[in-house]
């Protein structure tokens, strides 16, 4: 019986989509247009930012999604109202954590562009890893580093991904997980060069394995330690600097 009340106790503290509306990081996923495509936005509510995943120009390859970042201008009732930076200048939308759905205000005379209402489903945070993604990356991790300043790298064993970003300069290098044990994941990364890089859970270390004859490139270990996953939301603060 006590069992049955921990579980049923940890059922009920666990997050679900309703109520990750209420925290203060979440994503969406909305579907929209004829044919219908996919976009998702990431909101910050505490600070008050937005990452929005623009919908893919070819359904098949998914080619042709960026990301825009924005800032919320109010939350009332339910309805978070959010502007995105676009060039030559900003859109205003609208989501109702409510309704679940997108509001696309039209233009003054419907004849160009009516008002649009799209569906949508409340989702955890969107991984950094999940940019161009059709299905959510459910569990990956990330490593701060310090080595010449922070670098960071997330990865996620299930779609066998991984991604260098370089601290300020906001660089990004992509790469793929070939192998993961239960102590450490090897990762091939795609920098100027292809490098082999392990994380080490136990050892709490990055290791960058050297290339033959190449004195530029050694074999490097440095310190790291796990911090949250990285989210899309990244490409907000990058936006910032």
């Amino acid at each position: 019986m006590k069992r049955l009340l921990g579980l049923a106790l940890i059922l009920f503290l666990m997050p679900t989509p309703d109520r990750a509306a209420a925290g203060e990081l979440f994503s969406v996923r909305c579907e929209g247009g004829i044919p219908a495509r996919l976009y998702f936005a990431t909101f910050d509510v505490d600070a008050k930012a937005v990452v929005f995943e623009t919908p893919p120009i070819d359904l098949e390859t998914n080619f042709g999604i960026t990301t825009r970042s924005g800032e919320i201008i109010s939350k009332n009732d339910g309805k978070i109202e959010f502007m995105l930076r676009v060039r030559p200048g900003r859109i205003g939308l609208i989501f109702d954590s409510n309704k679940k759905t997108m509001t696309w205000p039209g233009l003054d005379a419907p004849t160009f562009r009516p008002t649009l209402t799209h569906p949508c489903t409340v989702t955890p945070p969107r991984s950094i890893l999940s940019f161009g993604v059709r299905d959510p990356i459910l569990n990956p991790i990330s490593v701060r580093c310090e080595h010449t300043g922070a670098v960071y790298f997330t990865m996620d064993a299930a779609s066998k991904q991984a991604l260098f970003e370089r601290g300020k300069e906001g660089r990004g290098f992509r790469g793929e997980v070939t192998d993961a044990g239960q102590d450490d994941v090897t990762l091939s990364m795609n920098f100027e060069v292809p490098r082999r890089v392990v994380w080490s859970r136990s050892r709490q270390t990055i290791t960058i394995e050297g290339i033959d004859g190449d004195a530029a490139r050694p074999r490097t270990v440095v310190q790291c330690q796990e911090v949250p996953p990285r989210t899309m939301m990244e490409f907000h603060r990058e936006s910032q600097r």
